[in-house]
């Protein structure tokens, strides 16, 4: 017999003869289950009821069949259940009618998680009740082959019923299978998007199912095969555009935006510019994002027309030195520098060039300002090379200003390098015991052979030469000395090492000062 719940759950129940039963459920091993507001819902889960006593003979006059109640009712009449309670009393219910069935041992192959809420269950020993015929009990309930409910979401290699399918011995659905504890794995309308052959088909759901992941690679195809038209194109532009920002921030969605701007016109390029900025403050988040950074830098790909640059360049310079220094924005100022024209760009290298002590000492900034002294060629670079130069010190010192100075050194630019070279002069030493001073000082030296003897000759002949040999980070700026050292400056500065060779030897950074000396003798002999 088959019994169906209010929850619509499938539930199998046996009509066995009253001796049967009888066999099976002793009546003196019932457990007690009163409620009371002292000890919860079982009182006396240990003992025996008192209420209910049987003589201990089976010779007594029994019906010759007996049909059981549901479930559902007995645990409403054990007060289980309230018409008027909560979710909750009814997650208690399933949850009770789970222990019932004796689903989720771990005795059974199903690991120590309940198979059908996939929640933790208690070890065999805390969970079962301390009452006789519990084993036989819970043998006589967990039979699989009478539970007929089936769900797309248990294994499909799990054969329960005779004819090796889930449904049971008759191999049919049930009738109704919907359940609470069991929601359907899939969505039907997500199913139809694979099954579309043009994308006139899903008119109306291109953003929903741009943001879908299987939905945006079956789209991205779309794209990829080059079978798409242009008028699917427009229905395509006309239902993402009003939802633009969105997507282009979008974990999923923003890789069809990318594909979308890959394939539009330049009249569509130009009408999806215009609102991308029409919203300023919406524009700014979609540059200051990892994914929306990207999407803007393959629009900016495909503008052609000085109209569209001068339209995204008049919205950007207001808020250039903020996208500089951002770890993100700072990817369009780049690509806007190195791929659009001086004239186009010197409004942002202008703002640039007024706060370039700023953006020198940025993590980001710096590698904006040294695009700018690559690829501008007007007056904003003569200005930014002037503010790099009377600041020099203190940008050597800096954690990412350093690389400023070096890049300008790389630069070789003779009367920059000059000019920079004689600005640090008096400050080698402390800078060669600096742990970013000393690549700058490493770098003057190696980028200006006709400056490098001054600098070499300033650490030399300082009262704090030695410490500089045993310093953590001096010690390579004197390697590099005996590298570039030519001649009577390259003896002379050998000799002033030796003099300290008690002191070196025994010294961590001393010995490799010592070892370079030795290795520098051997190449040039």
């Amino acid at each position: 017999m088959v019994r169906i719940d209010n929850e619509g759950l499938y539930w199998s129940f046996i009509e066995k003869t009253a001796y049967e039963n009888y066999l099976f459920f002793p009546p003196y091993s019932t457990p007690s289950f009163h409620q009371s507001p002292t000890h919860g819902l079982f009182q006396n889960p240990t003992g025996y009821s008192s209420q209910r006593s049987y003589p201990l003979t089976p010779n007594l006059p029994l019906p010759s069949q007996q049909s059981f109640e549901s479930l559902e009712d007995s645990f409403r009449r054990m007060t289980l259940i309230d018409h008027n309670s909560s979710r909750l009393q009814s997650m208690r219910v399933e949850s009770a009618v789970r222990g019932q069935m004796g689903l989720g041992f771990p005795n059974e192959g199903f690991g120590s998680y309940d198979f059908l809420g996939a929640s933790m269950v208690r070890p065999p020993s805390q969970r079962q009740p301390s009452f006789p015929g519990f084993d036989v009990y819970r043998q006589r309930s967990r039979s699989f082959n009478e539970l007929p409910y089936t769900n797309p979401r248990w294994p499909m290699n799990t054969h329960w019923g005779t004819n090796n399918s889930i449904w049971g011995s008759s191999g049919s659905q049930p009738e109704n299978p919907k359940s609470n504890l069991f929601p359907p794995m899939y969505n039907n309308r997500r199913q139809e998007w694979f099954t579309c052959s043009s994308l006139k088909e899903l008119k109306g759901r291109i953003s929903a199912v741009a943001k879908d992941q299987k939905g945006c690679r079956l789209l991205q195809k779309k794209f990829d095969d080059k079978i798409i038209k242009r008028e699917e194109i427009d229905m395509v532009i006309s239902e993402v555009k009003d939802q633009l920002h969105e997507l282009m921030v979008h974990q999923v969605a923003n890789y069809l935006i990318q594909k979308l701007f890959e394939v539009i016109n330049q009249q569509q390029t130009t009408e999806l510019l215009l609102v991308l900025v029409t919203r300023k403050q919406r524009f700014m988040e979609v540059c200051t994002d990892p994914l929306g950074t990207r999407a803007v830098q393959k629009l900016m790909l495909r503008m052609k027309s000085q109209e569209q640059i001068s339209i995204l360049l008049s919205v950007l310079k207001p808020i250039a030195v903020t996208l500089t220094n951002n770890i993100h924005g700072h990817h369009i100022i780049e690509q806007c520098i190195s791929t659009f024209s001086n004239e186009d760009t010197k409004h942002i290298a202008d703002e640039i060039a007024n706060n370039c002590m700023d953006i020198a000492t940025d993590k980001s900034g710096c590698c904006v300002l040294n695009q700018c002294l690559s690829h501008v060629q007007t007056e904003a670079r003569d200005r930014m090379l002037a503010e790099i130069i009377s600041n020099a010190f203190i940008l050597s010192e800096h954690c990412y200003g350093n690389y400023v100075v070096q890049f300008v050194l790389g630069m070789r630019l003779r009367h920059v390098t000059s000019n920079l070279i004689m600005q640090l002069r008096g400050t080698y030493v402390s800078l060669s015991m600096n742990k970013y001073g000393s690549n700058v000082v490493e770098k003057c030296m190696k980028c200006s052979s006709e400056h490098a003897s001054i600098i070499i000759k300033e650490i030399m002949f300082d009262i704090d030469f030695l410490k500089v040999l045993q310093d953590a980070y001096g010690n390579y700026v004197i390697q590099s000395a005996l590298h570039v050292s030519k001649g009577d400056l390259y003896d002379k500065l050998v000799r002033f090492i030796l003099r300290h060779y008690s002191v070196l030897h025994s010294h961590l950074f001393g010995k490799m000062v010592l070892d370079r000396v030795k290795c520098s003798k051997t190449d040039r002999v």
